[in-house]
């Protein structure tokens, strides 16, 4: 009972306590670009409580969706093969430092020279820009596994695969989830800007349609709705998150 107080309830009144002083507060408002919360919720059933939310919507959840798969595989894999080999660290640590210190946006006009304006594009800087957390995430949780429990892997036999999947997994899927926790939040920025500057559809193309034409009710109905992807995405993955540290928490004391 107290679990559901403080994990739900009390972040639901304190949702609805701001929600209530943006309306209050915005009420009276006159400015083109800050209207009152009635209008920004009026667009929003209009444009997303409507057929229109199929054409809009599901495009941009497929890019970031196929962009973060590929991140995490691409992400785990490497960042195990590098967290395993200890030596090979000195050697790649200021290459992977150097990636993940460049602003995700900035990749985007190459991306746009090397592959074009369509959906490959976008899925492509989605991955490059989510990869980079979770390969890192993924080293750390390698090599967060006790040496002795290492060292005894390999005296009794164990072939890599096993230790791999007994020993190492079970002690890094904390730190991978962190990463792709991380990820997920400059996968949606990723998004919104390739589909804002190259696109014929999504969320990013609908606020860049919005803004330039002073729709800007509609275009804060954008925001509100990406907020609110993020918050249910963040959650499933908090979920998925616990699920997965459990099943591998418990094979690890196995």
């Amino acid at each position: 009972m107290k679990r559901l107080m403080y994990g739900v309830v009390v972040p639901a009144l304190v949702t609805l306590a701001v929600a209530g002083l943006w309306w209050v507060l915005s009420a009276s408002s006159t400015s083109l670009f800050f209207p009152p919360l009635r209008d920004i919720l009026s667009a929003f059933a209009t444009n997303w409580l409507s057929a229109d939310f199929a054409s809009m919507v599901l495009p941009s959840l497929w890019r970031v969706g196929l962009g973060m798969l590929i991140g995490i595989v691409a992400g785990v894999g490497v960042g195990a093969a590098i967290g395993s080999v200890r030596r090979a660290e000195p050697y790649v640590k200021p290459q992977l430092e150097f990636m993940r210190a460049l602003p995700p946006i900035l990749i985007l006009p190459p991306m746009i020279l090397v592959l074009g304006t369509g959906d490959g594009m976008k899925i492509g800087v989605i991955a490059a820009s989510a990869v980079w957390p979770i390969l890192l995430a993924t080293v750390d949780g390698v090599r967060s596994l006790e040496p002795v429990r290492d060292d005894m892997g390999r005296v009794f036999g164990l072939p890599w695969r096993a230790r791999f999947r007994w020993m190492i997994l079970p002690t890094a899927v904390p730190h991978i989830w962190s990463g792709v926790r991380a990820a997920l939040p400059i996968a949606f920025v990723v998004m919104v800007a390739s589909e804002y500057y190259s696109s014929v559809n999504g969320i990013g193309y609908f606020v860049s349609q919005t803004s330039t034409s002073f729709r800007l009710a509609d275009m804060w109905s954008a925001v509100v709705l990406l907020g609110l992807i993020g918050v249910v995405l963040n959650t499933l993955v908090a979920v998925a998150g616990r699920r997965l540290d459990k099943k591998f928490g418990e094979n690890a004391h196995d």
